[in-house]
């Protein structure tokens, strides 16, 4: 059974190798792993011995190995740690880097006025610390080294909280070690509350690569991590931005509240040590390469958000260039059946002038036979008029010659 820091094994199934507690919201690996996991007994064979920080990190994780993080990490995550350090407390100050990696944070330290040595798990990565570097590492765990309780000013761990397979009696021994106003300086992924697998991997986001199980062992949210600390008697916690904010949370922890520096007391500190005004050049270089990066970012944001529009009008202009092509085709399709409709009413008006023509003709030839029909019929009232056909129409054998004459003589009928 999986038991969360908390001391709860009530866990939520969160994607195939990890549960999140209940009760304190952490993200805890599923994989049984030994207690002496992250001891390094054999550099050549062990999690994290050589190999680790060589094949591991290159051919699995995808990330640079220790020789080139080395020389790079300085100028960037480094300066970031540092500067955020300056703000809550600074030198002169013993400082314990546990975790130190490549050692380069740690000798950035000392250059700066610390009084710093540093922690690793393999002896191999010790020795390529110290003989980089030139600066005190020693092997761990921090549970085995000879430090008096209360006698350091800061404990720094990057990337390493998140490892650690009981992180609460590790950072409550880290916490006897400091004095009474020490602090912890702490980076470590975020698990955001109301995470939902399903989502992360349809969202493609990047706190999925935080899901090592075989690594990251408790993953915090910012109310874990809280409440965490609070357990633990610390319950001062200032957040600041994590250089890789799209996964991890950056944070500083003490016993007693927190106060920062001005920058006017960071600028005053770094004058009066010789190397401050490299330490101070430093910082200015990174703060002009964050601003160039603000500055392309807003300039990158402007330039997608005006090829959006770009990509908008000219889709609008294609429909509106589809609409002119469709209205012109049906405008040639009215012309042509307008043109049609005009001959037509030419042809109708052709035929109604002919059908006229002709109306006017039989008309007049109608007027015509009229008159003739008027003057034949006066002519026989005249001649029936006279006596003699009068006497006549009476005889036999005249009976047609009679109709006529009374049809004449009394045409109304």
């Amino acid at each position: 059974m999986t038991i969360c820091w908390c001391g709860s094994s009530d866990l939520i199934p969160f994607g195939s190798g990890y549960g999140e507690c209940r009760v304190c919201g952490t993200l805890i690996s599923l994989q049984k792993l030994s207690s002496d996991h992250a001891l390094v007994r054999d550099d050549e064979t062990d999690f994290y011995g050589k190999k680790y920080w060589l094949q591991h990190q290159c051919n699995d994780l995808e990330l640079p190995d220790i020789y080139e993080r080395s020389r790079n990490d300085i100028s960037e995550r480094c300066i970031h740690w540092l500067n955020t350090l300056f703000k809550y407390r600074l030198f002169p100050a013993k400082v314990l880097e546990l975790g130190c990696s490549h050692g380069g944070f740690t000798a950035l330290l000392n250059k700066s006025g610390y009084d710093a040595i540093g922690v690793e798990m393999s002896p191999w990565v010790v020795d390529y610390a110290q003989k980089t570097f030139g600066i005190p590492v020693f092997v761990g765990p921090i549970e085995n080294l000879d430090i008096s309780r209360g006698s350091l000013d800061v404990i720094v761990l990057m990337d390493v909280l998140e490892h650690l397979s009981d992180p609460a009696a590790t950072m409550a021994h880290c916490l006897h070690l400091l004095k009474a106003d020490g602090l912890l300086l702490i980076q470590t992924p975020q698990f955001r509350t109301n995470m939902q697998y399903d989502d992360l991997v349809e969202n493609g986001s990047p706190f999925l690569s935080q899901l090592m199980m075989d690594e990251h062992l408790y993953l915090f949210s910012k109310p874990s991590i809280t409440e965490f600390f609070h357990r633990l008697g610390a319950d001062y916690i200032a957040f600041e931005s994590a250089m890789f904010a799209q996964y991890d949370m950056f944070f500083v922890v003490s016993r007693i509240p927190v106060q920062g520096n001005t920058p006017e007391q960071i600028d005053s500190a770094l004058l009066g040590k010789p190397d401050g005004r490299h330490i101070q050049a430093l910082l200015d270089l990174r703060a002009r390469e964050l601003e160039s990066e603000r500055k392309l970012f807003e300039s990158e944001a402007d330039r997608m958000a005006r090829a959006l529009q770009v990509k908008a009008l000219t889709s609008m202009l294609q429909d509106v260039e589809l609409d002119r092509a469709a209205r012109g085709e049906q405008i040639e399709t009215l012309t042509s059946m307008l043109k049609r409709a005009e001959l037509d009413r030419a042809a109708r008006g052709e035929q109604i002038e002919t059908l006229t023509s002709m109306l006017r003709k039989i008309e007049a030839e109608r007027v015509a036979r009229g008159e003739q029909i008027e003057s034949l019929v006066a002519g026989l009232r005249a001649l029936f008029a006279r006596p003699i056909f009068r006497r006549l129409a009476g005889l036999a054998g005249w009976s047609e010659v009679n109709k006529l004459a009374e049809w004449v003589v009394t045409p109304d009928e």
